[in-house]
């Protein structure tokens, strides 16, 4: 994962700004049960903290602050914060539990979001091994998995995969970008502002803290019609056509914020995140606005019995620059690279970096449920995705009961 690097947080993360903290101490043991029916609204563990200190809290522009953070930031130093001075990585390991995403207007032009760089964890690549006594098998890229490359999904996005976007934030290498989907709020049914992602997505992993300026855009490109090299100012409408919104708070697991990394390791079968979200302007949440979100399921069918998996994502990497959405379809397969971790999803697909966070979904007694989300690749032959269990369930539940 990216360097860690220059000075402290504090003062530059107190502009308008939700700042929030976040953690899950969630169950380390296996998530990989027996299916269950589809379902959303049951109650998380007691063992979820959330961690958000209102202790001498303030509140500025309806969010609360922390004790002691400045809520006045002006003229130079403002301006300097806006033009990368939010970039303020020399403690991030020791403050890997905070979570600042203050909003910046005019942040993510056009421009800066065609040029954001992708991001996805790899498999080391090598030939198969059976797992330790759980009669798993771990599937590398060794033929197992036939290869299907990933086919262009049909524009307008809007009408065909509404509730999937783009995913953009600030790491220390720069401005970078994954995909996401928005699920629903058993909360706020009919009104959710929850997007679903990858725990890399928003989180560097051990050793790294969370990212800056994370906001999402769905329906990026919506028609389909612009590559990255024709994005503009003028075209902003055609690019964001239903709006950027800001993350104002962040979910993902322990594992992940403890174990995560660059490659593929245990940690990633909690490779998840839930964003809660706010639009630039209106008072519209972000399902009614686009009219749809995904419902979770959660202990959905184990890998080795899915026939009809369906998997979203806009890679980033050649042949693809990002400016497309894409899909692929078929059975999946068991992927477990630990004893001590659950089995994964993984599907024969051709998308890259980009893709990571993009929905993994089945249709089940005629409604269509999010089960999981892109994770690791070899970007040529395969990704993986989580299977989403008890843990999972608990990040979900977490950030809907933060905005009840």
């Amino acid at each position: 994962m990216p360097s860690i690097r220059s000075r402290t947080l504090a003062a530059a993360a107190a502009v308008i700004a939700a700042i929030m903290v976040t953690t899950t101490a969630c169950d380390s043991k296996k998530d990989d049960g027996a299916a269950a029916q589809p379902s959303s609204s049951s109650q998380a563990g007691k063992n979820v903290d959330t961690g958000q200190d209102d202790d001498g809290s303030t509140s500025l522009g309806g969010y609360k602050l922390p004790a002691g953070i400045p809520t006045d930031l002006s003229g130079a130093a403002l301006e300097k914060w806006k033009n990368g001075g939010w970039k303020d990585y020399s403690d991030w390991a020791s403050k890997a539990e905070d979570f600042a995403n203050p909003y910046i207007k005019d942040f993510w032009t056009p421009e800066k979001m065609a040029a954001a760089k992708s991001s996805i964890p790899v498999t080391q690549a090598g030939s198969t091994s059976s797992g330790s006594g759980n009669g798993a098998t771990s599937y590398l890229p060794d033929g197992r998995v036939k290869r299907k490359v990933a086919t262009k999904v049909k524009a307008t996005y809007h009408h065909y995969a509404a509730p999937v976007g783009k995913l953009f934030f600030s790491s220390p290498e720069g401005s970078m970008v994954c995909s996401a989907a928005v699920v629903t709020d058993p909360a706020h049914p009919g009104k959710s502002n929850m997007v679903w992602t990858a725990g890399h997505c928003v989180h560097a992993g051990k050793g790294g803290g969370w990212y800056r300026n994370i906001a999402f855009v769905p329906s990026y490109n919506n028609g389909a019609r612009l590559s990255n090299r024709q994005i503009t100012n003028p075209r902003a409408k055609s690019v964001s056509p239903y709006g950027i919104w800001w993350a104002n708070w962040a979910t993902t697991s322990s594992q992940w914020i403890k174990g995560g990394g660059h490659q593929g390791n245990a940690a990633s079968a909690y490779d998840y995140a839930v964003l809660h979200v706010k639009p630039e302007s209106g008072r519209k949440s972000l399902q009614e606005r686009l009219g749809s979100a995904l419902p979770v399921w959660f202990n959905a069918p184990a890998a080795n019995k899915v026939k009809n998996m369906k998997v979203r994502g806009y890679p980033a990497e050649a042949p693809y620059d990002g400016s497309k959405m894409y899909d692929c379809r078929g059975a999946t397969k068991r992927f477990v690279l630990a004893s001590n971790a659950p089995a994964q999803f993984m599907i024969g697909c051709t998308m890259n970096g980009g893709a990571s966070g993009g929905p993994w979904f089945m249709t089940h007694s005629g409604r269509t449920y999010l089960v999981s989300n892109n994770s690791l690749s070899d970007r040529k032959t395969f990704i993986t995705g989580p299977r989403l269990g008890k843990n999972a369930k608990q990040v979900y539940l977490a950030t809907s009961r933060k905005f009840k």
